[in-house]
């Protein structure tokens, strides 16, 4: 059987260990690394290795993200027999490592946040598409997105500003409009997005760089957008100091995340992450308390959508959004743009946040 196996590295680094129990007559040792998705369904099983049996007692599962997927797993007291991957992306930001031997299965969640490790996964061509769900939440839910934000954008940052977008895929400001005032600069791990962009809005500046290593001098900007990307890194602190870096003193951070405890989450209660590749979601006293740490003043706060109809004769742990579970044809995108507002009726529930910010 497997014992109480433990991550002994971090698994935000290039190599991470997991150490299991073993016991005699256990049989061969079999590692897979799964694709997670809130419908099993969907559920996608990137790779399999198997392993001699290993002797009885303590073994060290090792998963080095850097290696070539034939060697990628490795096993402290058991020779590889047999492995099969995913021709495409193998290692993505967030990952199910299931670890079998004598019947029996542990699985470990696994996040990835190093940039060389995620180089592959963020410059497939394919990777923006990813985030586009054809439902008529998510087509109300970015629109209302675009109208809050790009009210924020021209009500704090003044023309003439030079504004950076971090980790901007296709840019948040260019869905809006590209009818801006502002010298942007976009910057993104994702090469293909960043070529395809270069090549639509040439007299702004795309770059390839990562969102909390930027290469640009301290106070080179005047405002900064960081859109739905401080739930992926993994130290929040360390994002914030160095989007704060870049800024001038004064300058203006607007930033949107989802909130830990919308109100699906506390009818609930328990966290329920909006996507598997999500490292922590905050709530707003959480989020505030770390800009003002982070050095930063909080001017504004807002959020997008309540989930208000839930069915509250359910048991918590049963509770879903009948609206987006009952009602996802076209013809109710009326419903869900009627909504999209009340999340500025109470911010601390709503689905997700926008803050306007400026450095101290």
């Amino acid at each position: 059987m497997i014992g109480a196996g433990q991550p002994v590295a971090g698994a935000a680094d290039q190599r991470i260990a997991l150490e299991i129990d073993v016991a005699a007559g256990d049989g061969p040792v079999e590692v897979e690394i799964f694709s997670p998705a809130a419908r099993e369904s969907e559920r996608r099983l990137l790779g399999s290795w198997k392993f001699d049996p290993p002797p009885a007692g303590e073994a060290l599962v090792e998963i080095d993200w850097l290696a070539e997927p034939a060697s990628i797993v490795s096993l402290s007291e058991g020779a590889l027999t047999y492995s099969s991957h995913d021709p495409g992306t193998l290692v993505r930001p967030a990952m199910e490592v299931v670890i079998s031997t004598g019947g029996k299965a542990r699985t470990f969640d696994v996040h990835v946040t190093g940039t060389a490790a995620l180089e592959r996964y963020y410059n497939r061509d394919s990777h923006q598409d990813e985030y586009v769900v054809e439902h008529p939440f998510f087509h109300a839910f970015h629109e209302a997105r675009m109208r809050v934000i790009g009210g924020f954008f021209r009500k704090y940052i003044e023309p003439g500003s030079r504004v950076l977008d971090v980790g901007s895929g296709y840019s948040i400001f260019f869905l809006i409009t590209t009818d801006w005032d502002f010298d942007m600069t976009c910057c993104d791990l994702d090469s293909a997005a960043m070529d395809k962009m270069r090549g639509l809005v040439p007299a702004w500046n795309w770059m390839v760089a990562d969102a909390v290593d930027l290469p640009f001098e301290d106070a080179s900007f005047d405002s900064a957008y960081a859109g739905e990307i401080i739930e992926h890194v993994p130290d929040t602190d360390a994002a914030l100091a160095e989007w704060g870096r870049v800024l001038k003193p004064g300058g203006t951070l607007i930033l949107s995340t989802p909130n830990r405890d919308r109100l699906l989450s506390r009818a609930n209660r328990r966290e329920m992450p909006v996507h598997p590749e999500h490292v922590r979601e905050m709530n707003l006293q959480e989020i505030e308390a770390t800009l003002a740490n982070s050095g930063f003043l909080v001017k504004r706060a807002t959020g997008i959508y309540l989930e208000l109809l839930l069915n509250w004769y359910r048991p918590a742990g049963q509770r879903v959004d009948m609206l987006i579970s009952l009602f996802d044809k076209p013809r109710y995108a009326f419903a869900y743009r009627a909504l999209m507002w009340t999340g500025r009726l109470a911010p601390t529930r709503a689905f997700d946040l926008v803050l306007v910010c400026t450095k101290k």
